[in-house]
């Protein structure tokens, strides 16, 4: 009987670390052409590499929420409007993070929220 409740406390623990970062730092954007990588949440900010995978250039800017288990939101980080060349990428670095960034960081979703999209052609 120790053994199972043993393992089990050991599941639980393995499965909560686990759960801590339920997020991926790196993907595409949904509905557009852009992907990110890289993506680091620090005491100085967020950090991410967006790359336009389209062959115009983009006008974007974006929103990124940070969410707990239970859905409420924890914090947010707004990237203002830039224009990414075709299959170019830019880098970004200690962006603004609305929120505790140690919470935001540990986050188990965030959701990537389009504001402005446009390919110029």
């Amino acid at each position: 009987m120790k053994k199972i409740c043993l393992s089990l406390c050991l599941a639980l623990i393995i499965f909560s670390v686990a759960a801590a970062h339920a997020w991926d730092a790196q993907g595409k954007i949904y509905g557009t052409d852009v992907e990110y990588s890289g993506l680091a949440i620090t005491k100085q900010g967020v950090d991410v590499k967006f790359t336009n995978t389209y062959y115009s250039d983009v006008k974007i800017s974006l929103r990124l929420n940070f969410y707990d288990r239970t859905g409420n939101l924890l914090g947010y980080s707004l990237f203002g409007l830039r224009e990414i060349p075709a299959e170019a990428y830019v880098d970004i670095a200690g962006n603004y993070l609305n929120g505790n960034w140690r919470k935001c960081r540990d986050a188990t979703r965030l959701e990537w929220q389009r504001l402005t999209y446009e390919v110029l052609y």
